[in-house]
């Protein structure tokens, strides 16, 4: 029964999407994650207990796995959020508490249940899926939209705000997503195509796949695995490599051309498209990164953190950019992801991880496996890992493992006790259980993306996306104030509540100055946010803090130079309080720095000129 299920889930987890969802994607094979262990873990229980003993397998990955998921657990426990540190930021979801038990329950699974046969079965599982995303993804190149024409939107136009033909995604949702899986399973396909010449063929496709995503960090990751597979198998299969390396050259020089399809900036950060140069960014979210560190060095601020704690490091210079403003969920770098979110202990169990599934899978002589599993990690280093991959991470120690070793499963046939029995039905009961509380967690969200914010809470009332959801629609004050406190890190449920004060000022003038007090803590978190001196200083013009709001505007637009509508109202509010010569020098900023063609800045400059 394992070995089918675990063939279900490599097969479904990379191709699955649900347009009815939050998040299309990775939300959906979170989902299926779930599912696919609760069922797996209850099969390998019943097995256990018709075998009257605790089927397990020792491997030198346990330690180091049971050290890594308990100091996941301690930082958890102290995390600055600790729902984000067991469930995943919510719209990334992977890299939470219980997908890492996921995923190391999944390894023990597979290396104690599973033969030779059955693992090399189950990898090709994913190279079938993966082929079908690859064709998917070939035919969004050519304005074929095959994932757009499932979700009933038609095959001929786009339905993504991204420019899916200038970079493709198929059915990861993201261009770097695809070529990190790619890249990990390209070597895994050549020894396929090594012993069955179909594969070859499968090998190309994902190759011209990965040409298509433009992904920097997959081509590097590519190179860096060719280099690793080929130094060892390169003696015996000279002819393969020849054959495969000229018809990759030859691709390469066809499709590696400026693409024929403008660029359309998408919805997201410029660490994938567009706007500042994402080296640029990625320099300053990887200076915050070590910052978030160096303030938490022990255990960090809790597993996928980052959204709330690199706020409170943020550069400066990150203001200058084009994604000055973006929530950043992730260091866009694992390492230091794992470094800022889980401080020098989970960074050094995480560095274990690797070492010992490096050691494990170069001992079994699978080097298509290593060169994938370094692969991992090179786009890993520019980036993160999303559900596909992890489980690659995860599990290519144990395909590696299973699949080079003679290890035998004597399963034999007993005739149950009934105690046994009564512990089977226990199992099942428990299973279905889980089952019934995936489906509800993955129904709430179906309500939360529908706006039938009420019905989502019904489901999961200390959800505070959903709360703060809530809070735009009835734009109550205790709404909004119930999801801060269920989550006091998060800004954008500030800002919420920091609007429904102000907008019920009429009723309770003591909103404005309560909407003050939120937006200084709101500066304490976040102490480099322009937009929040901004608020706060629009904020003191209506209480009469003129002075304070002068402060505040001024800040806003030391923070971020080029701040138009920070700059805009400082010169107002010189305007207002007859200071001409003040006002005059932030308009003329605006027009010779910022916009020179803004009517209403001229109209004020001409006003105080004249």
């Amino acid at each position: 029964m394992m070995p089918v299920l675990f063939n279900i889930l490599f097969l479904i987890l990379p191709l699955v999407f649900f347009k009815n969802t939050s998040e299309l994607f990775e939300f959906n094979k979170v989902i299926v994650l779930y599912l696919f262990t609760s069922l797996i873990v209850s099969g390998w229980l019943i097995e256990s207990i018709k075998q009257r003993k605790f089927i397990f397998r020792p491997t030198k990955l346990d330690v180091p796995l049971v050290i890594y998921l308990s100091i996941y657990l301690i930082s958890t426990l102290f995390s600055i959020d600790p729902r984000t540190s067991w469930l995943g930021y919510y719209s990334r979801f992977n890299g939470g508490l219980v997908t890492q038990i996921c995923y190391a329950l999944l390894y023990w699974a597979f290396v104690s249940n599973l033969n030779q046969k059955q693992a090399q079965k189950v990898i090709s599982y994913m190279l079938y899926a993966v082929g079908i995303a690859a064709l998917l993804a070939i035919g969004e190149r050519f304005g074929i939209f095959a994932t757009c024409g499932m979700m009933n939107f038609g095959l001929k136009e786009s339905c993504w705000v991204q420019d899916v033909q200038a970079r493709v995604f198929s059915t990861l949702g993201q261009p770097n997503w695809l070529a990190a899986l790619l890249v990990a399973l390209i070597p895994i396909s050549w020894v396929y195509a090594m012993k069955h010449k179909a594969y070859g063929i499968l090998s190309i496709l994902f190759f011209v796949t990965l040409l298509f995503t433009k992904s920097r960090s997959g081509l590097l990751a590519f190179a860096v695995s060719a280099i690793i597979f080929w130094g060892f198998m390169l003696k015996r299969h000279v002819k393969e490599f020849l054959i495969l390396n000229i018809i990759f050259l030859i691709l390469f020089f066809v499709f590696n051309k400026p693409s024929p399809y403008p660029l359309v900036p998408a919805q997201g950060n410029s660490l994938e498209t567009g706007g500042t140069e994402s080296g640029t960014i990625r320099k300053y979210v990887w200076l915050g990164a070590l910052s978030v560190f160096k303030h938490y060095p022990i255990l960090g601020t809790g597993p996928e953190t980052f959204a709330f704690s690199y706020p409170m490091f943020k550069p400066v210079g990150h203001n200058l950019t084009s994604e000055w403003d973006f929530i950043y969920n992730k260091a866009h770098n694992e390492f230091l992801n794992y470094l800022a979110n889980t401080g020098i202990l989970g960074f050094i169990s995480y560095l274990s991880l690797i070492t010992f599934s490096i050691i494990i899978i170069s001992k079994s002589g699978k080097y298509e496996y290593l060169a994938g599993f370094i692969a991992i990690l090179v786009t890993n280093f520019f980036g993160f890992s999303v559900v596909p991959v992890s489980l690659l991470f995860f599990l290519l120690p144990a395909i590696a493992l299973v699949s080079s070793s003679d290890y035998k499963i004597h399963l034999d046939k007993t005739k149950l006790k009934l105690f046994e029995r009564l512990m089977i039905y226990l199992v099942l009961i428990i299973n279905i259980y889980f089952l019934f509380i995936i489906y509800y967690y993955w129904k709430a969200d179906i309500y939360y993306n529908s706006s039938q914010f009420e019905k989502a809470l019904s489901i999961s009332p200390n959800e505070p996306n959903y709360i703060s959801k809530l809070a735009l629609t009835d734009t109550k004050v205790e709404t909004a104030s119930k999801a801060l406190k269920l989550s006091p890190y998060n800004q954008n449920v500030r800002k919420i509540l920091i609007s429904n004060l102000v907008k019920n000022a009429d009723t309770d003038p003591n909103n404005l100055k309560l909407a003050e007090t939120v937006i200084n803590n709101g500066i304490k978190l976040s102490p480099n946010d322009p937009k929040l001196y901004y608020q706060l200083g629009i904020l003191q013009l209506k209480i009469a803090k003129n002075n304070e709001a002068v402060a505040n505007l001024e800040k806003a637009v030391e923070l971020k130079t080029n701040y138009k509508e920070g700059r805009y109202a400082l010169g107002m509010t010189y305007k207002s309080l007859n200071m001409p010569e003040e006002a005059k020098q932030e308009f003329e900023y605006i027009l010779k720095n910022i916009d020179p063609d803004d009517e209403l800045t001229k109209k004020n400059l001409d006003d105080i000129i004249h």
